[in-house]
């Protein structure tokens, strides 16, 4: 027969068993980090409202349907217009009562033709309730998709001139997400500045784009095509009146139409990309290679040269401009499909997304520490014109330009001095063997 009766010690030992388990509790329901709340879905927002989308469907689009039951939208060209409003879909903690939450926007991937908003074959709607059950509000949103495609019977092509236009209405629509939310803070409970940006393949690329692209300047004007609409101002749907950039992104697998436009913008960044991507290069190349031949069917992309992550890296690196990056050797495109990486990806992005959302100050960069054993044997000299190291013998040495190409190589012994006068102005990487790679800017 169990006692009823509990002595003093007892009482005290059951008391504060139950307190270290509220407190165990408490430690466990950490906002922005812990799954948190249940989660309420609002679909189809409206965040801007006339938007020219494209209208004449190429009957190719109709054939890949009938064929796969999948859209993929190409058109006959881009005078044909309808207006229609931006939409997403939001997603809010349930029962939360805060009033300045973190708010995140998710662009979804599909080389600017396909996916969509509530895609299950993507992680979109997976990482938006993730995100919301750990108090973040989300939106994944669905921005224009859709590219001119010319040719017939078993030949076409895609025009890079058609491609970049097509990216073109995705930073606007982008940005015009990011003005939405920042217009609406206080009705959606979410604080201004702290907006962030999370992106999947073409939804990466429109991400960074908003990041760094500053004015309509900073993209070719040869996107202004001859006999096609104009496209206007990166500004001009939606919200007016407050800054269309976010506070922070997380690029999976993305580039960047030009290197150049990152200057010394110092928005935090996330880079996670596999070095063998072969759909969005991991270095520099034209997404989506050559095209595709489907059965006696060709098509011929002719898509812009991107610059990767890699490259990305390197020029923040060079500048001294902190962020973080996860790359995995040999990965492939969206590797987070990869049971052995799906929840590494996770992990990267919801802890730097949990250091943006706790970070005192948002505007400032939220740093990686790389951790090396040794403090590096090399030094940089003359402007970095030379280097030495302090120790070792015969180490193999390489130095990469921006787009990965080796520039130099050779060895080097403690003492020498290995000049690199010779190369041209740019951004390099300078690997030798033994030590932690230097990323470099030779402003000869």
């Amino acid at each position: 027969m169990m006692s009823q009766f509990i002595s003093k010690k007892g009482i005290f030992s059951v008391f504060a068993a139950l307190t270290l388990c509220a407190a165990n509790s408490n430690a466990a329901d950490t906002r922005y980090k812990d799954r948190m709340f249940e989660v309420e879905k609002k679909k189809d927002v409206e965040f801007a409202v006339n938007v020219p989308h494209l209208s004449s469907l190429h009957s190719l689009t109709q054939m890949i349907y009938a064929f796969a039951g999948e859209y993929i939208y190409f058109y006959n060209n881009e005078n044909d217009v309808t207006t229609q409003p931006l939409l997403l879909d939001l997603y809010t903690p349930k029962a939360d009562n805060e009033t300045k939450r973190a708010a995140i926007i998710v662009s979804h991937g599909g080389a600017m033709v396909a996916g969509a908003k509530d895609d299950t074959d993507q992680q979109s709607v997976n990482y938006c309730d993730s995100l919301a059950a750990r108090g973040f509000v989300t939106a994944s949103i669905q921005y224009r998709r859709g590219v001119t495609l010319t040719g017939s019977g078993v030949n076409y092509s895609i025009d890079s001139v058609d491609f970049a236009r097509t990216v073109y209405r995705g930073v606007q629509d982008v940005s015009a997400a990011v003005r939405y939310m920042r217009k609406n803070a206080d009705k959606l409970g979410i604080d201004p500045n702290r907006i962030y940006l999370l992106g999947n393949s073409a939804g990466a690329i429109l991400s960074l784009e908003n990041i760094y692209v500053r004015k309509e300047a900073d993209f070719p004007s040869y996107i202004n095509k001859t006999g096609a609409p104009e496209l206007g101002g990166m500004d001009i749907y939606g919200e007016q009146g407050v800054d269309s950039h976010a506070n922070g992104a997380v690029s999976l697998w993305g580039a960047i139409h030009n290197p150049n436009i990152i200057g010394e913008n110092k928005t935090p960044v996330l880079l996670i990309h596999g070095t063998d991507d072969e759909t969005v290069l991991f270095k520099t190349g034209k997404p989506l290679g050559e095209g595709f031949s489907m059965s006696n069917m060709t098509l011929n992309v002719q898509a812009p040269t991107l610059y990767g992550s890699y490259v990305i890296d390197s020029v923040l690196t060079a500048k001294n401009i902190e962020h973080e990056t996860y790359f995995v050797n040999g990965a492939d495109h969206e590797f987070y499909d990869d049971t052995e990486y799906e929840k590494p990806v996770q992990d990267k992005v919801f802890n730097f997304l949990y250091k943006l959302a706790t970070s005192e100050v948002t505007t400032s960069t939220h740093s990686r520490k790389f951790a090396i054993a040794h403090k590096s044997a090399i030094q940089m000299q003359n402007g970095n014109t030379s280097f030495t190291v302090s120790s070792g013998k015969s180490l193999k040495f390489e130095i990469l330009d921006i787009r990965g190409r080796t520039s130099m190589k050779g060895t080097v012994s403690a003492g020498q001095s290995i000049a690199m006068g010779s190369l041209s102005k740019g951004i390099y990487v300078l690997k030798v063997q033994g030590e932690q790679a230097i990323h470099f800017n030779l402003s000869k």
